[in-house]
This record gives C-alpha cells, structure tokens and sequence, in this order.
C-alpha cells in the first residue's frame, strides 16, 4: 500500500469518520493526485456497481466513459502543472460509467485536499438517473397535454376556421356559375375563362392553406427546436387568428417589426402560445363595446435584444384577484374551458428560454407578451 493509501486508510480508521462516509447517500471517490483510487463508500459501490476493494488502487477514469476517459489524464496534468481548473470546485453535470457498462448522468462536485507536499481529490457524485427519467416523464406528459390543448384550441375556433374555408370556396362556387354562363353564351371566349380559372385556383390555395395550417398545428406532437424567424411564426397563422377574430366580429391587426434576431425553439408550440392568447383576447372582447378596437398582435425587439411578441386586447382586463394565479393550472375565467391554456403557454415559453407575462392595456384590457432571447450566432 502506498503512503497517501495508508493516510486514507488511517484517516477512515475513525469509526464516527467511517460511519459517515458510508452513511453517505451520494457516492464518495477520493483519489490521489495521479488519480488512483484511495477511498470508494457503499453508495459509490452501488452508484457503480463496483466492490471497494476492486475499485480500490485503480486508476479513476474506469468510472469515466469516452472521450472523458482518454482526456482526463492530461487535464489532471494540466491543473498540476498551471493550477486552471475546470471541474474543482465546480459543480456540474457530467456522465459516467457502471460496470456493466451503462453510461449514466451525474452531478459532479470535486474539492482538493493538501497535505504538505501531498493532494488528495474528493469526488461527490450524485446518481441523477431517476431525476432525468422523471424530468422526461413530466416532459412527456406535458406534450401530450398541450396536445390536448391544442385540439381545444381549435375546437373553440371551430366557427373562425370554417367561416375562413367557406368564403373561398363560395367564391370558387361563384366562379363555377360565372364559367357555365360563360361557355353557354360564348364557348370561344378563351381569355375570360383563363382568367376565372386563375380566380378559382387562388382560392382553392387559399382554403387548403388553411386547411393545412390547422393539420400542422393539430398533428405535430413532437418537440423539434429550431432556428426561427419570429414574424414568419406568427404569419403562418395569422389567417387562424384573423378567422377567429373576425368570426366574433372583432377587428384584428398584426404588426411586424423589422430587423428582429432569431430564436430557437418550437415553431408548432410557439404558435401554441399565440394562439391561446389570442383566442382569450377573443373571448374577452366578445360582445363587448371595444370590439372596434380590435385585437393588436406585435412582434419587436425585447429590451434585452431578444423578441418580444405582444398580444393587445381591450376587453376588461384580468381580475386583480387572480393576479399571478392566472397561469396556474385549472384556473380559468371562462364558464367553459379546461383552464390550462396559460399554464401550457408559460411552461413553453420557460422551455425556450424565455417568459410570458402580463400587464395592463392603459386603453382598457390586457396585454400579454412573450419574449424570448435571441438565438446564439
């Protein structure tokens, strides 16, 4: 046994000292400064599933996968020789190995010890295994939630949606006559006919468009994290919003800033967020005397230099009972409705980075917004 193994091992003679190590629930590696193995306590043996004795005099980069494995080494070298460090003294979040193999996450914390001309190393790793699995569990519970929002959604913009496919296709119904008439009183009129059938085909675009906005949006339940130009997210579903808006007789506007940077997330969920707030903009100006006012979508450029995206109502504002309370789950304004609209809409918009909140209208009504930071590059 070496010198540093013999103080190690007559450092955890103590039985109090020994008691607590073991006694330890996160898993405790100490090591020398060659990175030999001194010290290795029951949780570490069950983190690892690896015996202290066989753990014990090897080197520690058999608990490391690759590329960490072949580079720490030379990174211990390096500390030696300059004294930068990167992971002592600093927690972080790093993977391991077991020792059948599996790689795993951690939280890594690393504290030096000297002793005259002599360092010790002592590893505290915490096994985030069951925390990472319940995170992508709540995670995954959260996006088939927003799905089911998402089918709310468009259920209550049922009546915009169909009011915005109808009116092409009772142009298209219009042109069909027009044609008929026309071939019955002069078939050789070519140029007239080619301009109805341009007609009838800008407005079977028009439909499917929409008809293909509202299959995306619904469809989609994965998350993909993009690189995004803000306004062309709110301009694909801006006729989605208009249609819903105006089918409660609601004046509606958008507004696109200039010069935005990027953002990285979710298309499909950001429009998720817009279109909630747009829908109980909606509902909240419904039959109400500021309908002329109209709904203002906004986007601009957030006082940090990410995006802001703000949605102007002017109905009667939120209750200042409800304050903070209204992007709790369940909790809604709305006789009908499952109230976890705004819930979902925070909890993206904390996803990408960013916040939503609210804040009076000094018109009357509410403004909501949602900012997100620009992308990186």
């Amino acid at each position: 046994m070496s010198d540093a193994a013999e103080r190690v091992d007559a450092m955890m003679a103590s039985a109090e000292l020994r008691a607590l190590f073991d006694a330890a629930v996160d898993a405790i590696v100490v090591t020398d400064e060659e990175g030999r193995i001194l010290a290795f306590n029951r949780a570490a043996e069950r983190v690892f599933g690896v015996p202290a004795e066989r753990a014990i005099g090897n080197r520690v980069e058999i608990l490391m996968p690759e590329p960490d494995k072949s580079r720490h080494l030379e990174y211990m070298r390096r500390y030696l020789e300059t004294g930068q460090a990167k992971l002592i003294g600093v927690g972080r979040e790093v993977e391991a190995v077991r020792a059948d193999g599996t790689v795993f996450p951690i939280m890594l914390s690393v504290g030096e010890a000297r002793s005259g001309e002599r360092r010790r190393f002592v590893a505290i790793i915490r096994d985030l295994s069951a925390q990472k699995r319940a995170e992508q569990h709540a995670r995954s519970l959260e996006l088939r939630l927003a799905q089911v929002d998402r089918f709310n959604l468009m259920g209550e913009m049922a009546a915009g949606i169909a009011h915005e496919i109808n009116q092409p296709l009772s142009a298209i119904a219009t042109y069909a006559q027009t044609v008929r008439r026309l071939l019955e009183r002069d078939p050789t009129n070519t140029a007239a006919l080619a301009t109805i059938a341009e007609k009838i085909d800008t407005q079977a675009r028009r439909a499917g468009q929409v008809i293909e906005n509202v299959r995306k949006f619904i469809r989609r339940q994965e998350s993909v994290t993009e690189t995004l130009d803000m306004n062309r997210v709110v301009a694909d579903i801006r006729d989605l919003m208009e249609a819903d808006a105006h089918a409660a007789g609601i004046r509606f506007e958008v507004r696109y800033g200039t010069d935005l940077p990027k953002v990285r997330a979710d298309a499909v969920q950001l429009q998720q967020v817009l279109l909630n707030l747009t829908r109980n903009a909606v509902d909240a100006m419904r039959g109400g005397p500021a309908r002329h006012r109209g709904i203002i979508v906004e986007t601009s450029r957030s006082a940090d230099g990410g995006v802001r995206v703000s949605v102007t109502d002017h109905g009667p504002g939120v209750p200042k009972s409800l304050g903070e309370n209204i992007f709790d789950p369940f909790v809604t304004t709305k006789a009908t409705g499952l109230g976890v609209g705004l819930a979902i809409s925070r909890t993206i918009a904390q996803a990408s980075g960013g916040k939503l909140d609210y804040g009076d209208n000094p018109e009357g009504g509410t403004v909501f917004s949602l900012e997100l930071p620009a992308a990186d590059g």
